[in-house]
């Protein structure tokens, strides 16, 4: 099972609402993995939904009998062929104009609505029913990616508005597929914490718990992962400029002698080569007397013009 499947089981567990809640929900469950159709005979229009998650299916046959208390059909559909998972389907005959009409489906006029960004208090269980309809979210330990995919722009950018207000606005509308498998408009959420945000937001509490620590983990490991290259570039550093500052010591003593040389710059030319790996700080101790570290680093670095400035030796810049 995958980490969307243990959402979607969890989601269709949550306790039915109340009217507002229900129908927010259902009307999202309905437009993001629905389809009106025309129904033989007397039937009239109906309303069918199919997925491969049983849980969506059992969650659209609870809301449709608690709302409207009817009996909708569900069935089956067994893998094969080309379809390698089971499909459970909801179908809704007789009804279905009524149905589609009270969650605002069709308009008065007998044709389909365009969607409608829903916000406040119904937002969440919209944005529910569209997850369960269409959406998918990766495992807590991938990079973090939550899509919802939609049948048009209008319901896609009408979605992205209802899920923005529950993540302060971290929501992009992404254009079909580039590989042209898929021609649908997707909601797109990328960033971990706000993944973590709609998780609770819809109701998925076990979930959300599972995403923050798997996700907090890995902030944990990538952050003790930058101080340890941090550190050994740390070290990298000095050890590299401690080479130096040895080389313009020896260069120096042995072109003027330590008589010639300078009775402040002495002491730290003695202190580095008797103590190579030692910090600034630690130099500044070894020193009489003391000196503080910006003290040391500067004497060090006259020490280092000094050698710089020394005429070459009989085998020095020459290739």
């Amino acid at each position: 099972m995958t980490f969307t499947d243990e959402v979607k089981q969890e989601l269709a567990r949550l306790p039915i609402g109340d009217g507002d809640a229900v129908r927010a929900e259902l009307a999202a469950l309905l437009r993001f993995g629905g389809a009106l159709v025309l129904g033989g005979g007397d039937r009239g229009i109906g309303v069918d939904l199919e997925t491969v998650a049983g849980a969506t299916a059992r969650r659209t046959y609870t809301l449709l009998q608690r709302r409207y208390d009817v009996a909708p059909e569900l069935r089956v559909r067994a893998p094969g062929g080309v379809q390698r998972r089971r499909l459970y389907g909801v179908r809704l005959d007789g009804a279905g104009d009524t149905v589609a009409r009270d969650l605002g489906l069709l308009g008065s006029d007998g044709r389909p609505t365009p969607a409608a960004p829903v916000v406040g208090e119904a937002g969440g269980p919209t944005v529910r029913g569209a997850f369960l309809a269409a959406g998918s979210v990766s495992a807590p330990d991938r990079p973090p990616h939550l899509e919802l995919v939609a049948h048009r722009r209008d319901a896609a950018e009408a979605l992205a508005v209802s899920l923005g207000a529950l993540v302060d606005g971290r929501v992009a509308v992404a254009p079909p597929r580039s590989d042209g498998r898929d021609e649908r408009p997707r909601v797109v959420v990328k960033s971990g914490s706000s993944i973590g945000e709609v998780l609770a937001a819809i109701g998925a509490t076990g979930a959300f718990l599972r995403w923050e620590e798997r996700r907090l983990r890995r902030q944990v490991r990538s952050e003790a992962t930058r101080l340890a290259n941090a550190d050994a570039a740390n070290l990298r550093r000095t050890v590299e400029a401690a080479s130096s500052q040895i080389q313009a010591v020896e260069r120096v003593v042995a072109e003027i002698g330590w008589d010639d040389l300078d009775e402040d710059l002495r002491g730290v030319a003695l202190a580095r080569l008797v103590s190579p790996d030692a910090s600034l700080v630690e130099l500044g101790q070894l020193t009489d007397p003391p000196l503080t570290k910006s003290a040391v680093h500067r004497r060090l670095r006259r020490l280092v013009s000094m050698a710089e400035g020394l005429e070459p030796g009989p085998t020095e810049g020459r290739c």
